[in-house]
């Protein structure tokens, strides 16, 4: 027997901020982030992630985080390319992949995983990696207090109170935080094709480096106060649309919300049932089949851009069973 369509509300997720609060992200455009830079208060900061390619100019991710998180330690991680340290060996720069700056000073704690190591033994260590045949590019991960200043210049580089050497990063990848002086527009200084490799649709100057943003950039920003919302229940065939294997919309027979399937959507097919249905071209089958079939959704959602929406995060299609009448038996005496 089918279950009782219904849209349930509830506050979980399982992404968390930097406060343990939960959190949701949606996907932005390019002018929406810039308007987001644009419009911050004067002295005021967005805090950003940033992800790009291995050995890339290209921004493959940029998300708008949490407005208290401007206030957290920022992060940089990625793979050290070289070392400088000055006559005094009191103080050095790093340079990172692609080209980040990274500061430090004998005040800078240093550390190889758990070990605790000085200036020095932290400079012989990249070093003796550098001169390596061939070369290693250490992974290491810098962190700083964003208390003084809050945003730092484009050109600057990134001032370490604390550089790791790690066994792997995710980097390049930065959590700092930006203003609308970080943003540089098409054709003005390295935000060109000739550098970059690629059209920009605009960069961002960061810790000395041009990163290029074009059509494959994904943006996102965190969704403040959001609550989750799960629905469960029968499709209602006839309010179906669907424009792709993937992108599509319906709601629930007996309610009226209509639930959004979008590229972002995880689609579930954990339990392997052999009812299941992998996407939207799955469910347009079963409902125009002869007779049509009854398909159930169990799936998790934001609300959606428009009201009376929801923008599922993920998904669940499978066949209904349905009760077959008995056969008639005939019976012979």
């Amino acid at each position: 027997m089918a279950l009782a369509s219904a849209v349930l509300t509830a506050a979980c997720s399982d992404t968390t901020g930097s406060r343990g609060t939960p959190q949701f992200s949606r996907q932005i455009t390019f002018p929406d982030f810039k308007n987001t830079l644009l419009g911050l208060p004067v002295n005021g900061a967005a805090r950003v992630k940033v992800e790009l390619s291995p050995h890339g100019l290209i921004a493959r991710e940029v998300k708008v985080q949490d407005p208290l998180d401007v206030t957290s330690h920022e992060r940089v991680e990625s793979r050290v390319t070289d070392v400088m340290l000055s006559t005094g060996g009191e103080q050095g720069i790093l340079t990172l992949e692609p080209g980040f700056q990274v500061s430090f000073t004998q005040n800078t704690k240093f550390a190889a995983g758990e070990v605790a190591l000085t200036l020095q033994q932290f400079v012989d260590q990249v070093n003796a990696a550098l001169a390596s045949n061939p070369r290693v590019f250490l992974p290491v991960e810098a962190e700083r207090s964003p208390a003084s200043p809050l945003v730092l210049g484009p050109g600057d580089p990134f001032p370490a109170a604390q550089l790791d050497l790690e066994d792997e990063v995710r980097g390049p990848e930065l959590h700092i935080n930006i203003n609308s002086a970080n943003l540089v527009e098409p054709g003005v200084g390295d935000c060109t094709v000739a550098t970059l490799g690629a059209s920009p649709l605009g960069c961002l100057r960061l810790l000395g480096v041009t990163i290029g943003v074009d059509h494959t950039t994904e943006f996102e920003a965190v969704l403040l106060g959001v609550v989750e919302t799960r629905f469960e229940g029968v499709v209602d065939c006839n309010t179906l649309s669907v424009t792709s294997a993937h992108e599509g919309s319906f709601s629930l027979v007996g309610q009226t919300t209509m639930i959004e399937i979008v590229a972002a959507t995880k689609l579930e097919l954990e339990s392997g049932d052999d009812e299941q249905l992998a996407d939207l071209a799955a469910v347009q089958a079963a409902c125009a089949a002869s007779p049509p079939q009854m398909v159930h959704v169990d799936g998790e959602g934001i609300p959606g851009m428009t009201a009376g929406t929801i923008e599922a995060t993920e998904a669940e299609f499978e066949v209904e069973e349905q009760e077959v009448a008995p056969e008639a038996v005939e019976a012979k005496g």
